[in-house]
Protein backbone atom coordinates (compact mmCIF):
# COMPACT_ATOMS: atom_id res chain seq x y z
CA UNK A 1 0.00 0.00 0.00
CA UNK A 2 1.11 3.36 -1.14
CA UNK A 3 0.86 6.57 0.41
CA UNK A 4 1.44 9.26 -2.06
CA UNK A 5 2.68 12.70 -0.68
CA UNK A 6 4.43 14.05 2.31
CA UNK A 7 4.75 12.16 5.16
CA UNK A 8 3.52 14.14 8.00
CA UNK A 9 4.12 11.62 11.16
CA UNK A 10 0.27 11.82 12.58
CA UNK A 11 -0.79 10.22 9.18
CA UNK A 12 0.12 6.80 10.65
CA UNK A 13 -2.20 7.07 13.37
CA UNK A 14 -5.34 7.36 11.00
CA UNK A 15 -4.43 4.36 9.76
CA UNK A 16 -3.06 2.03 12.07
CA UNK A 17 -6.36 1.09 13.61
CA UNK A 18 -7.22 -1.25 10.66
CA UNK A 19 -3.98 -3.20 11.49
CA UNK A 20 -3.53 -6.03 14.06
CA UNK A 21 -0.04 -5.30 14.20
CA UNK A 22 2.22 -2.55 13.43
CA UNK A 23 6.48 -2.77 13.37
CA UNK A 24 8.37 0.48 14.47
CA UNK A 25 8.36 3.14 11.24
CA UNK A 26 11.56 2.84 9.10
CA UNK A 27 13.55 4.67 6.98
CA UNK A 28 15.07 8.28 6.18
CA UNK A 29 13.30 9.39 2.74
CA UNK A 30 11.28 7.22 1.82
CA UNK A 31 9.69 5.76 5.12
CA UNK A 32 8.02 2.16 5.51
CA UNK A 33 6.52 -0.65 7.89
CA UNK A 34 5.21 -4.08 7.95
CA UNK A 35 1.85 -4.49 9.08
CA UNK A 36 -0.35 -7.75 9.23
CA UNK A 37 -4.20 -7.99 9.70
CA UNK A 38 -6.15 -11.52 9.72
CA UNK A 39 -2.77 -13.19 9.30
CA UNK A 40 -1.90 -11.47 6.02
CA UNK A 41 1.46 -8.84 5.95
CA UNK A 42 1.42 -5.46 4.35
CA UNK A 43 4.24 -3.07 3.19
CA UNK A 44 3.04 0.42 3.61
CA UNK A 45 5.32 3.05 2.44
CA UNK A 46 4.83 6.79 2.71
CA UNK A 47 6.54 9.75 1.40
CA UNK A 48 5.79 8.53 -2.17
CA UNK A 49 6.43 11.68 -4.14
CA UNK A 50 6.64 12.98 -7.22
CA UNK A 51 6.65 10.31 -10.13
CA UNK A 52 10.67 9.26 -9.83
CA UNK A 53 10.15 8.18 -6.22
CA UNK A 54 7.07 5.83 -7.82
CA UNK A 55 8.82 4.86 -10.77
CA UNK A 56 11.46 3.45 -7.97
CA UNK A 57 9.33 2.20 -5.51
CA UNK A 58 7.38 -0.18 -8.31
CA UNK A 59 10.63 -1.21 -9.44
CA UNK A 60 11.70 -2.23 -6.05
CA UNK A 61 8.36 -3.85 -5.36
CA UNK A 62 8.82 -6.02 -8.29
CA UNK A 63 12.20 -7.12 -7.58
CA UNK A 64 10.53 -8.34 -3.95
CA UNK A 65 7.85 -9.97 -5.31
CA UNK A 66 5.03 -8.10 -4.30
CA UNK A 67 2.08 -9.26 -6.27
CA UNK A 68 -0.49 -6.26 -5.81
CA UNK A 69 -0.21 -2.57 -5.23
CA UNK A 70 -2.70 -0.10 -4.40
CA UNK A 71 -1.73 3.64 -4.39
CA UNK A 72 -3.48 6.47 -1.85
CA UNK A 73 -3.62 9.71 -3.10
CA UNK A 74 -3.94 13.01 -2.59
CA UNK A 75 -5.58 15.73 -5.66
CA UNK A 76 -5.89 19.56 -6.38
CA UNK A 77 -9.31 19.07 -7.44
CA UNK A 78 -10.91 21.58 -10.16
CA UNK A 79 -14.13 22.39 -8.75
CA UNK A 80 -14.61 18.98 -6.40
CA UNK A 81 -14.93 19.61 -2.31
CA UNK A 82 -12.26 18.48 0.06
CA UNK A 83 -12.67 14.80 0.79
CA UNK A 84 -14.08 13.83 -2.45
CA UNK A 85 -12.59 10.16 -3.51
CA UNK A 86 -11.40 10.12 -6.85
CA UNK A 87 -11.50 6.88 -9.24
CA UNK A 88 -9.04 7.70 -12.35
CA UNK A 89 -10.00 5.89 -15.21
CA UNK A 90 -7.09 7.93 -17.55
CA UNK A 91 -4.27 9.50 -16.62
CA UNK A 92 -2.72 12.49 -18.61
CA UNK A 93 1.20 12.21 -18.67
CA UNK A 94 2.18 15.48 -18.09
CA UNK A 95 4.67 14.37 -15.40
CA UNK A 96 7.14 13.08 -18.12
CA UNK A 97 8.32 9.75 -16.89
CA UNK A 98 5.60 8.02 -18.77
CA UNK A 99 6.95 9.81 -22.30
CA UNK A 100 10.68 9.25 -21.46
CA UNK A 101 9.71 5.77 -21.82
CA UNK A 102 7.44 6.10 -24.79
CA UNK A 103 7.02 9.59 -26.30
CA UNK A 104 3.85 8.82 -27.89
CA UNK A 105 2.14 7.25 -24.60
CA UNK A 106 0.86 10.65 -23.09
CA UNK A 107 -3.07 9.42 -21.92
CA UNK A 108 -2.50 5.83 -19.42
CA UNK A 109 -5.78 3.94 -18.90
CA UNK A 110 -6.93 2.58 -15.87
CA UNK A 111 -6.13 -1.52 -15.69
CA UNK A 112 -9.61 -2.55 -16.39
CA UNK A 113 -10.03 -5.84 -14.31
CA UNK A 114 -8.53 -3.77 -11.64
CA UNK A 115 -10.87 -1.14 -12.11
CA UNK A 116 -14.32 -3.16 -12.35
CA UNK A 117 -13.28 -4.78 -9.03
CA UNK A 118 -12.40 -1.53 -6.85
CA UNK A 119 -15.73 -0.23 -8.36
CA UNK A 120 -17.67 -3.67 -7.27
CA UNK A 121 -16.15 -2.62 -4.04
CA UNK A 122 -16.99 0.88 -3.87
CA UNK A 123 -20.37 0.20 -4.56
CA UNK A 124 -20.69 -2.75 -2.17
CA UNK A 125 -19.58 -0.80 0.81
CA UNK A 126 -21.93 2.29 -0.85
CA UNK A 127 -19.07 4.39 -0.86
CA UNK A 128 -19.71 7.88 -3.11
CA UNK A 129 -17.00 8.39 -5.52
CA UNK A 130 -16.15 10.31 -8.61
CA UNK A 131 -15.11 9.06 -11.34
CA UNK A 132 -12.91 10.24 -14.57
CA UNK A 133 -9.99 11.95 -15.98
CA UNK A 134 -7.19 13.77 -14.27
CA UNK A 135 -3.49 14.95 -14.95
CA UNK A 136 0.05 14.41 -13.63
CA UNK A 137 2.10 17.14 -13.54
CA UNK A 138 5.96 17.45 -12.59
CA UNK A 139 6.36 17.55 -8.76
CA UNK A 140 8.84 20.45 -8.85
CA UNK A 141 7.64 22.68 -11.58
CA UNK A 142 3.74 23.61 -10.82
CA UNK A 143 3.23 26.64 -13.22
CA UNK A 144 4.32 25.80 -16.33
CA UNK A 145 2.13 27.70 -18.49
CA UNK A 146 1.55 24.75 -21.22
CA UNK A 147 0.45 22.47 -18.55
CA UNK A 148 -1.39 25.40 -16.76
CA UNK A 149 -3.42 25.90 -19.95
CA UNK A 150 -4.66 22.53 -20.99
CA UNK A 151 -5.34 21.59 -17.64
CA UNK A 152 -7.98 24.63 -17.90
CA UNK A 153 -8.82 24.39 -20.75
CA UNK A 154 -9.86 20.61 -20.91
CA UNK A 155 -13.40 20.55 -18.86
CA UNK A 156 -12.96 16.68 -18.24
CA UNK A 157 -10.04 17.13 -16.32
CA UNK A 158 -10.80 16.48 -12.87
CA UNK A 159 -7.86 17.70 -10.90
CA UNK A 160 -4.09 17.17 -10.79
CA UNK A 161 -1.74 15.40 -9.04
CA UNK A 162 2.15 14.13 -9.26
CA UNK A 163 2.32 10.13 -9.30
CA UNK A 164 -0.46 8.46 -11.42
CA UNK A 165 0.66 8.56 -14.51
CA UNK A 166 3.91 6.58 -13.21
CA UNK A 167 2.29 4.65 -10.87
CA UNK A 168 -0.51 3.12 -13.87
CA UNK A 169 2.08 2.82 -16.84
CA UNK A 170 4.85 1.00 -15.06
CA UNK A 171 2.73 -1.08 -12.43
CA UNK A 172 1.00 -2.44 -15.53
CA UNK A 173 4.27 -2.60 -17.56
CA UNK A 174 5.53 -4.92 -14.72
CA UNK A 175 2.67 -7.27 -14.51
CA UNK A 176 1.38 -5.73 -10.49
CA UNK A 177 -2.21 -5.85 -9.86
CA UNK A 178 -2.98 -2.43 -9.22
CA UNK A 179 -5.42 -0.35 -7.72
CA UNK A 180 -5.41 3.52 -7.25
CA UNK A 181 -7.81 5.56 -4.85
CA UNK A 182 -7.61 9.31 -4.46
CA UNK A 183 -9.35 12.03 -2.61
CA UNK A 184 -9.29 15.70 -2.80
CA UNK A 185 -6.85 17.98 -0.77
CA UNK A 186 -7.12 20.81 -1.92
CA UNK A 187 -9.57 23.03 -4.71
CA UNK A 188 -10.12 26.87 -5.75
CA UNK A 189 -11.27 27.39 -2.49
CA UNK A 190 -8.53 25.59 0.08
CA UNK A 191 -4.40 25.50 -0.67
CA UNK A 192 -2.54 22.91 0.13
CA UNK A 193 -1.49 23.99 3.48
CA UNK A 194 -5.04 25.13 4.70
CA UNK A 195 -5.49 24.69 8.49
CA UNK A 196 -9.03 25.14 8.61
CA UNK A 197 -10.69 22.49 11.06
CA UNK A 198 -13.50 21.29 8.32
CA UNK A 199 -10.81 20.96 5.28
CA UNK A 200 -8.68 18.74 8.56
CA UNK A 201 -11.34 16.39 9.17
CA UNK A 202 -12.00 15.81 5.41
CA UNK A 203 -8.79 14.80 4.49
CA UNK A 204 -8.55 12.59 7.64
CA UNK A 205 -11.92 11.19 7.34
CA UNK A 206 -11.05 10.57 3.50
CA UNK A 207 -7.58 8.81 4.04
CA UNK A 208 -9.14 6.69 6.97
CA UNK A 209 -11.51 5.64 4.26
CA UNK A 210 -9.69 4.89 1.54
CA UNK A 211 -7.35 2.91 3.54
CA UNK A 212 -10.40 0.58 4.29
CA UNK A 213 -11.36 0.16 0.81
CA UNK A 214 -7.44 -1.02 0.24
CA UNK A 215 -8.08 -3.56 2.14
CA UNK A 216 -11.41 -5.26 1.45
CA UNK A 217 -9.82 -4.61 -2.14
CA UNK A 218 -6.28 -6.10 -1.50
CA UNK A 219 -7.84 -9.24 0.74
Amino acid sequence: MIYGGFYVPQRKEWVRSFFDAWSRIKGNWVKYSFATRNGREYLLVFNVYGGAVTLELIHLLKDGEAKKVFFIGSMGGKDLPIGTLVVPTEVVDKAGLVMVYDPSKQIIKADRNSLKLLKTVLNRLGQDHVEGKIVSVPCALHKIRHVKDFIKQDVNVLGVELETSTFCFYSQKEGLENYVLLYVSDNRDYDIISQAKTVKEARKKALKTITHIALETLD
